[in-house]
């Protein structure tokens, strides 16, 4: 399987750029998610790397092969890349085996291996036991593993998945989650996943490049997107909680800062000179009946187990998990313990920003 890397890719469209400047490299067998808003680039890129839309600028290279740059472009066709779509693409007078089979057909595959590849394919995906039924029959589910096993059995360089579970159910979403991860785990394939829904970023890749307007803002391991931001725009977009403005920040020394934030001088923990912002995660925030810190309670949602309580203090959102229900205009006590700073110079320095889930 192959790697890829996208140096200086620009796109415009009337003018305007879907994407600027994208530097990014993807390492052979690595599971990558493209995350952002709508309009953010995502799919752009992904379009960019399957060959359907020619970068402005820049250079696509899978492997050592220049797939786009100035002087050349290689077609969709000749790339031997994968793709799964949203809507699944199937044949609807085809079986599923018909459907796993057509790309060796047309590629003049003989009916012997055409019939190992396919049954191969099957397997991967469990659906061996549904080779001679019609789309028609299948679940949702199902349906997005015929299109992935058709994907797999051209043996493809790279696999390209734009958001395959956006169609489907939440249960159904979890299942077919976990058959992507086995597959990506019995494979070793190199895959890129575009999608808007960062609980299924996190929980697939192991690195996400997180995108705002044509641009990858942090592109890093989910642990690290989630509890180390760079920016506010990470620390907002990706996981729950509030973005702080920082004030008094004193020299940092051993990973730890000394901040005053909430109307509070707390440690925190920085790995920057000028630290601008704080993120501020549910877990960091505890009940505490001695904490110096006073929070009201506005919003209080069950969540499993567990309720999430949204509160009011010196002016910010903050957001906090609790065993027990909380009533709305309760006023608790609440430390903050160990969290996260970081500069970001182009965001204002006195407004609070909410994290979301």
């Amino acid at each position: 399987m192959a790697g890829l890397k996208f140096c200086n890719v620009s796109k415009l469209y009337a003018g305007t750029p879907a994407l600027d400047g994208i530097n990014a490299e993807i390492g052979k067998g690595e599971f990558v998610a493209l995350l952002g808003p709508s309009g953010c680039g995502k799919t752009t890129l992904l379009r960019l790397t399957a060959g359907f839309e020619v970068p402005d600028k820049g250079r696509v290279t899978l492997d050592d092969r220049v797939l786009a740059d100035g002087g050349s472009f290689v077609p969709p066709e000749d790339r031997n890349i994968g793709i799964v779509f949203q809507s699944y693409a199937l044949w609807p007078h085809k079986s599923v085996a018909g459907n796993v089979s057509y790309p060796l057909e047309v590629k003049g595959i003989s009916l012997s291996e055409r019939k190992r590849r396919v049954a191969e394919a099957l397997d991967l995906t469990g659906l061996t036991a549904f080779a001679d039924r019609s789309p028609a029959q299948l679940s949702g589910g199902q349906r997005q593993r015929v299109a992935l096993a058709r994907c797999l059995v051209a043996d493809p360089r790279a696999v390209l998945l734009d958001e395959p579970l956006a169609n489907l159910d939440l249960a159904l979403r979890g299942a077919m989650q976990e058959a992507f991860t086995a597959f990506h785990q019995r494979t070793g394939a190199t895959m890129v996943y575009v999608t808007h829904d960062q609980t299924e970023a996190l929980a697939l890749a192991d690195r996400v490049a997180v995108m705002e307007k044509g641009r990858i803002r942090q592109f890093a391991a989910p642990e690290d997107l989630y509890d180390k931001p760079q920016d506010c725009f990470v620390a907002g977009f990706v996981g729950d909680g509030a973005v702080l403005p920082v004030r008094d920040a004193s020299a940092p020394a051993a990973g730890h800062v000394r901040i005053n934030v909430l109307g509070q001088e707390i440690e925190a923990r920085s790995q920057t000179l000028t630290p601008t912002h704080v993120c501020v995660r549910p877990e960091q925030l505890r009940i505490d009946a001695e904490g110096p810190i006073s929070g009201r309670v506005t919003a209080c949602t069950y969540q499993g187990g567990r309720f999430r309580l949204t509160l009011a203090a010196h002016g910010a959102t903050l957001i906090t998990h609790a065993p027990v229900r909380a009533s709305i205009g309760d006023e608790l006590r609440l430390s903050l313990h160990r969290p996260w700073t970081f500069c970001d110079p182009s965001a204002s320095a006195s407004a609070p920003v909410e994290a979301h889930a």
